[in-house]
């Protein structure tokens, strides 16, 4: 449960190219108003279990004067595994409504008896990014980083990758990236695995694009490529379901609402509101 906001904003953290331009990016994906939910899962032996729901959602705001998104997901444990391990996280990250980079990136973690916060603030004229850690009963720690190729946090990346045009891409393809992660910036990659459906209850069939990103080994991955994540093929590119193995069991997460997405044309998505059910 510790990581359940991790694992579900990972759904959608599916990349970010070292070749991304600092001129800017379309964004055809997603609007202001957009609000996706999801629920997580945790298997240990032959059952899955309800363990965490998780909010995602954009608002059109002001970062220092300058037009941005703010992207804010609310994590949290389910009222019946509080009494087990209670987890209430919140993660924010204001981006250009341009380029899609961030400006600022905050982690505000309540989970059991840790609390901590983490701060980011991304300066591109001198190419470093400026960290802020407290953590409970510990000094606060403050740090300079090098930015040299752009890296993002692991809310604005999944964002702005929602934007790329993967049609160029080859399957078995690997895609290079830089993330941010606890104060370290990390050269991973995502691995193109093509197209793939997924289905729902009601019998509808949602084509996805298909990946597997390589994970930083620690306390909750083996490392490797242990995730495999499913996005719609459409131009909302809505994260539809993710599944990773962890060190004790395995984690699923799963679209259960949306409301707001930015396009029903050619979609998947025939109202901009509504409930996923998936078999």
């Amino acid at each position: 449960m510790r990581y359940i906001l991790f694992i579900l904003v990972l759904i959608c953290s599916i990349g970010q190219l070292k070749s991304q331009e600092k001129s800017g990016i379309e964004n055809f994906a997603f609007q202001s108003g957009e609000k996706l939910t999801f629920r997580g899962y945790y298997n240990w032996g032959f059952l899955w279990v309800a363990a965490g729901e998780v909010k995602l959602e954009v608002k059109n705001e002001l970062y220092s004067d300058k037009p941005a998104y703010k992207i804010e997901a609310l994590g949290r444990s389910l009222k019946a595994f509080d009494w087990f391990f209670k987890l209430r996280d919140t993660i924010s990250c204001y981006v250009d409504t341009t380029s899609l980079k961030p400006f600022y990136f905050d982690r505000k973690t309540h989970e059991g008896d840790y609390i901590a916060r983490h701060e980011y603030w991304f300066d591109y004229d001198k190419d470093q990014i400026y960290s802020k850690i407290r953590k409970r009963q510990k000094p606060e720690k403050k740090d300079t980083l090098e930015n040299k190729t752009i890296s993002s946090d692991i809310v604005s990346v999944a964002y702005y990758t929602r934007n790329l045009d993967f049609s160029k891409y080859k399957k078995k393809e690997k895609i290079p990236l830089r993330m941010l992660i606890d104060n370290e910036v990390h050269n991973l990659y995502i691995r193109y695995k093509g197209i793939e459906n997924v289905k729902l209850k009601s019998g509808e069939v949602y084509e996805c694009l298909k990946f597997s990103p390589m994970l930083v080994k620690g306390h909750l991955f083996q490392g490797g490529e242990d995730m495999t994540i499913w996005v719609s093929n459409d131009r909302n590119r809505v994260p539809i379901m993710v599944e990773a193995k962890v060190l004790i069991g395995s984690v699923k997460g799963l679209l259960n609402s949306y409301e707001g997405l930015r396009s029903t044309r050619n979609s998947h998505f025939k109202k901009r509101s509504g409930k996923v059910e998936l078999d």
